[in-house]
Protein backbone atom coordinates (compact mmCIF):
# COMPACT_ATOMS: atom_id res chain seq x y z
CA UNK A 1 0.00 0.00 0.00
CA UNK A 2 1.32 3.45 -0.88
CA UNK A 3 1.58 6.32 1.54
CA UNK A 4 -0.78 9.08 0.47
CA UNK A 5 0.21 12.60 1.42
CA UNK A 6 -2.35 15.25 0.45
CA UNK A 7 0.16 18.06 0.96
CA UNK A 8 2.24 16.70 -1.94
CA UNK A 9 -0.79 16.69 -4.23
CA UNK A 10 -1.62 20.26 -3.21
CA UNK A 11 1.92 21.36 -3.97
CA UNK A 12 1.72 19.74 -7.40
CA UNK A 13 -1.56 21.49 -8.23
CA UNK A 14 -0.11 24.82 -7.10
CA UNK A 15 2.97 24.36 -9.26
CA UNK A 16 0.79 23.47 -12.27
CA UNK A 17 -1.27 26.62 -11.84
CA UNK A 18 1.94 28.65 -11.65
CA UNK A 19 3.11 27.04 -14.90
CA UNK A 20 -0.15 28.05 -16.59
CA UNK A 21 0.42 31.70 -15.73
CA UNK A 22 3.72 31.65 -17.62
CA UNK A 23 3.58 32.86 -21.23
CA UNK A 24 2.54 30.24 -23.82
CA UNK A 25 5.16 28.36 -25.81
CA UNK A 26 3.85 29.66 -29.14
CA UNK A 27 2.91 33.29 -29.77
CA UNK A 28 -0.85 33.11 -30.13
CA UNK A 29 -1.33 36.71 -31.23
CA UNK A 30 0.36 36.10 -34.57
CA UNK A 31 -1.75 33.05 -35.43
CA UNK A 32 -4.49 35.20 -36.95
CA UNK A 33 -2.07 37.11 -39.14
CA UNK A 34 -0.30 33.88 -40.14
CA UNK A 35 -3.61 32.36 -41.21
CA UNK A 36 -4.50 35.47 -43.21
CA UNK A 37 -1.06 35.40 -44.85
CA UNK A 38 -1.38 31.72 -45.77
CA UNK A 39 -4.89 32.25 -47.18
CA UNK A 40 -3.64 35.13 -49.35
CA UNK A 41 -0.66 33.04 -50.48
CA UNK A 42 -2.87 30.10 -51.48
CA UNK A 43 -5.30 32.42 -53.30
CA UNK A 44 -2.39 33.91 -55.26
CA UNK A 45 -1.06 30.45 -56.14
CA UNK A 46 -4.51 29.31 -57.23
CA UNK A 47 -4.87 32.40 -59.43
CA UNK A 48 -1.43 31.84 -60.99
CA UNK A 49 -2.23 28.18 -61.64
CA UNK A 50 -5.49 29.20 -63.33
CA UNK A 51 -3.68 31.77 -65.50
CA UNK A 52 -1.05 29.20 -66.52
CA UNK A 53 -3.77 26.68 -67.36
CA UNK A 54 -5.67 29.22 -69.48
CA UNK A 55 -2.45 30.17 -71.29
CA UNK A 56 -1.75 26.52 -72.05
CA UNK A 57 1.46 26.55 -70.06
CA UNK A 58 1.86 23.44 -67.95
CA UNK A 59 4.77 22.63 -65.68
CA UNK A 60 5.58 18.94 -65.69
CA UNK A 61 7.10 17.51 -62.53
Amino acid sequence: MTNYRPEKKTMMVESQSEDNSISPLLPRLSWGSQIAYMKALFRAKKALDRIEKEAGYLISN
